[in-house]
């Protein structure tokens, strides 16, 4: 994983939160909480990640991810990362 992949994952996050909510994302610091903040539900968080493999070109495996850190940005983003540095 590369710190770099993981900030482009970041950024992609608040580019797809913003278009839902009319540019109104808050400074996504990595223990930011998208559903704990009332960014996203369940539905949302699909969405998201959809928007993801989509912008990305490749499918999102968060198999291996803490169910806790599901919806905080930072783990969320290193672990897309992380995931994709595999061979």
């Amino acid at each position: 994983m590369t710190h770099d992949e993981s900030v482009r994952i970041k950024s992609l996050i608040a580019s797809i939160l913003a278009t839902r909510t009319a540019g109104k994302v808050p400074d996504l610091q990595d223990d930011f909480d998208l559903r704990g903040a009332g960014l996203i539900d369940s539905l949302g968080f699909l969405h998201l990640i959809s928007d993801l493999e989509s912008r990305l070109g490749y499918r999102v495996d968060l198999a291996d991810l803490n169910p806790a850190d599901l919806t905080k940005v930072g783990p969320l983003s290193r672990h897309i990362a992380w995931r994709r540095a595999l061979p």
